[in-house]
């Protein structure tokens, strides 16, 4: 995919800009705090309409504003030149050409822009639910049918949950809905599984280029810590459990639950791996979500890099430029010029003062 432009009206420190990024490599650069990042998040909302950044959409609104907007140009072989416009306020409103879209479902994985920054070591270092995250919206945006039983568990797991804060005793009330829950979770717990194994593998092999200059060696594993084996053995469980989710007034339980931290070299990257290694790790798991998009869906994702290249040694910073085909659009924030690397030698400069955006 390439991103053509951005034009966008009240979006965190830009009152209104309109960037043009026609180019296989654009380099956003400036001083901290001027508007960098907010570029490349505004950029990233194209794979699924949410930020990289935070989970309260309403925090992309300019302060003082009461609603932002952001409109694209991009263009997939698979959709041609297309427009897209989010508007922004306490929800959201994706339109595509004009129609506007009635489900995210529909939207996630069309424009795929694959965000890689600093923050990405939280994979490692977080709490389960940002591994989960990362993981899901990944996996929904290769697979519709994954995002489908994502919003089905939720929904059931909502309903139950109200029961047992009330304190409902009758196994009848639950039924319908742990059913529900029990189908979803086993078609989760199976896709996960099969993609985490798929990433592992290409990730290994990733960071095995980053660190060759240093000698270092590592199998990277993702491993989900939840099973729902089939509906009817999820079935079961959840009625087990039910007694003791009525004390803890929540389901304890399940998907929602899972987590799958990285381990290098057989250790938990989280307590054991030095800050290089992490970076490298995190790194290493966004080019493989990277080869496995293009790989499945046919279109390569644009890459959009915040300031990660300059935590990276020479060795490794070129070797991140081996790893990245030279027909995906990249563009990279950073304070200082843009470098001369490899296949990448001309690059359309971006200079961001205050919010606002010179060629």
């Amino acid at each position: 995919m390439k991103i053509k432009f951005a034009r966008l009206q009240n979006f965190r420190n830009v009152g209104f800009a309109e960037i043009d990024l026609d180019a296989d490599s654009v380099w956003i650069c400036g001083a901290n705090a001027q508007g960098k990042t907010n570029l490349l998040e505004a950029l990233g909302l194209l794979s699924a309409a949410r930020s990289f950044r935070t989970s309260d959409i309403s925090a992309l609104v300019r302060k003082g504003e009461k609603s932002a907007a952001a409109l694209f140009g991009a263009q997939t072989e698979s959709e041609g030149d297309s427009e897209i416009l989010i508007e922004i306020s306490r929800t959201r409103k994706i339109s595509v050409d004009g129609a506007e879209l009635a489900r995210l479902g529909d939207f996630i994985g069309r424009f795929p822009a694959l965000p890689m920054t600093s923050e990405d070591v939280k994979i490692l270092r977080a709490s389960p639910e940002t591994r989960r995250r990362d993981v899901d919206m990944f996996i929904s945006g290769i697979d519709p049918g994954y995002f489908g039983a994502l919003r089905r568990y939720h929904a059931a797991l909502g309903h139950r949950n109200a029961l047992l804060r009330a304190g409902e005793a009758d196994g009848g009330l639950y039924a319908p809905f742990e059913a529900q829950m029990a189908h979803a979770a086993a078609e989760i717990s199976k896709k996960r599984r099969e993609r985490l194994a798929q990433i592992a593998r290409i990730a290994r092999e990733r960071y095995a280029r980053l660190a060759r200059e240093s000698g270092e060696a590592a199998e990277i594993e993702m491993r989900p810590s939840a099973e729902a084996e089939d509906p009817e053995a999820f079935a079961g469980r959840l009625e087990r459990d039910r007694a003791g989710d009525m004390e803890a007034r929540s389901t304890r339980r399940g998907p929602h639950r899972d987590d799958f931290p990285v381990r290098i070299g057989g250790l938990d990257a989280k307590t054991y791996a030095s800050e290089g290694q992490q970076r490298s790790a995190a790194l290493a798991i966004k080019l493989a979500q990277f080869e496995i998009f293009r790989s499945e869906k046919g279109v390569e994702p644009a890459i959009l890099c915040d300031d990660i290249l300059g935590e990276l040694d020479s060795a490794r910073r070129a070797a991140f430029w081996e790893c990245v085909p030279p027909s995906a659009q990249v563009v990279s924030t950073a304070t200082s010029d843009a470098p001369d690397c490899g296949a990448r030698k001309s690059w359309k400069t971006v200079r961001v003062e205050n919010g606002k955006y010179f060629f």
